[in-house]
């Protein structure tokens, strides 16, 4: 763990738009060093708003208001198919070879269960059919399909981890939400949204 005086002298050195860009990722940065980087904002003069930025990004969910939380992302509305069926977290990962190498797509989903068996099927059949096609997805088809299986039979402990990572990742976004008195669906569907791509 790096000093924190070590890391207020760098703090000191870097220009604006560095200080901005550690700003934006600030819901990484332990709790001593987010009073540096607020302190640092004082100092430099830049936006008061910036301080509440970082304050709601690192103003993380624990104990009894996160298990109140994570009851109501489970209570949501399935962004998939808009059901009120209860929302579990999901992962789906896909194999598709091209001879020399392959892609690796990764989903993370908040969804209910109907729309995951779906997906799973799609996800674990088109791996089954295409991840053969090169020699390092010989190795990556196998793999996931056994994941795949292992995350199904232990469809609980695979959930929590996904969506303590949605509370995680969007810890800012989801009490700027409830500061507005909106719904968590708008960020439920952005999550759902995104993916991991990596080429191997």
């Amino acid at each position: 763990m790096i000093p924190i005086e070590d890391i207020r002298k760098n703090y000191e050195k870097f220009d604006d738009a560095t200080i901005l860009k550690i700003i934006s990722g600030a819901k990484d940065l332990r709790k001593d060093v987010v009073d540096l980087l607020n302190d640092e904002i004082r100092k430099r003069g830049l936006d008061t708003e910036l301080i509440e930025f970082v304050t709601i990004e690192t103003d993380f969910y624990e104990g009894s208001e996160r298990q109140h939380l994570v009851d109501e992302i489970k209570s949501s509305v399935c962004t998939c198919c808009g059901n009120n069926s209860e929302l579990h977290g999901y992962t789906f990962n896909t194999i598709i070879s091209y001879l020399v190498w392959y892609n690796h797509d990764q989903n993370l989903q908040i969804i209910c269960s109907d729309c995951a068996k779906s997906l799973r099927l799609k996800s674990m059949l088109t791996t089954l059919a295409l991840g053969w096609w090169s020699r390092p997805g010989i190795l990556a088809t196998p793999a996931t399909l056994i994941s795949d299986l292992i995350e199904i039979m232990q469809k609980e402990k695979y959930s929590e981890r996904v969506i303590s990572h949605f509370i995680d990742e969007n810890t800012g976004s989801i009490r700027r939400m409830e500061k507005a008195k909106s719904s968590l669906t708008t960020i439920l569907k952005s999550f759902n949204q995104k993916k991991v791509e990596s080429a191997e």
